[in-house]
């Protein structure tokens, strides 16, 4: 008679799986577990404030791993206020902007770009496309981008452009993207980091 065994420990110890009932008696302990850092009880006097107490306790429930993070629904656009000649003319050449598995696919034809020096001469002199990623956030201030706070001066670059509050402007150097893709990561409260790639491709040839 075989027996087939739901808990077991594996890799020398390194790994146990419970495919059964784990029961935890009664003035047992769990220790290692993550918790959440301490919410002091609400003050609140109005529905308003009860309302930011209780979404302050989900965010840390969300950010210690307690409860399911919230997932991120960006998208991207192409930018059609333009601050020059030139970015007018190279924001004209794309054809089409699309995301899909977090990689953005700027399409658009490169060798038709004018390079222009960035407003930031330690940028240097490209072939400059801007694109508006939308976070899906009410306000970019709450997100790290590859791991540095956003902050009201980064919105107020977006806003330059036509973008809203939730709006992160992104400057493409599409000689180099075109070779080498751009990678970027997105992090907020109550949202895990998030991956990204932006990709550049050439529009077809018609025959």
């Amino acid at each position: 008679m075989s027996y087939n065994t739901k808990n077991y420990t594996e890799q020398g110890g390194e790994k146990t799986v419970i495919g059964g009932t784990l029961e935890i008696k009664e003035g047992a302990s769990v220790t290692g577990l993550p918790s959440a850092p301490n919410q002091a009880a609400s003050t609140a006097t109005n529905v308003a404030g009860l309302k930011d107490d209780l979404n302050a306790l989900l965010l840390k429930l969300k950010d210690t791993g307690l409860m399911k993070p919230d997932t991120w629904n960006v998208s991207a656009a192409n930018v059609t206020t333009a601050l020059s000649e030139d970015m007018t003319a190279n924001q004209g050449k794309v054809e089409s902007i699309t995301i899909e598995d977090n990689v953005i696919t700027v399409t658009v034809p490169v060798d038709e770009l004018i390079a222009y020096e960035s407003s930031n001469p330690a940028q240097g002199t490209h072939k400059w496309v801007a694109i508006l990623i939308t976070t899906g956030l009410p306000a970019i201030t709450a997100v790290k981008y590859n791991g540095s706070q956003l902050t009201s001066a980064d919105s107020a670059e977006a806003a330059a452009v036509g973008g809203q509050a939730g709006d992160i402007v992104m400057w493409l150097k599409c000689d180099e993207i075109v070779t080498t893709p751009k990678l970027f990561t997105l992090r907020a409260p109550g949202y895990p980091e998030a991956a990204f790639t932006v990709v550049i491709a050439e529009p077809e040839i018609e025959e």
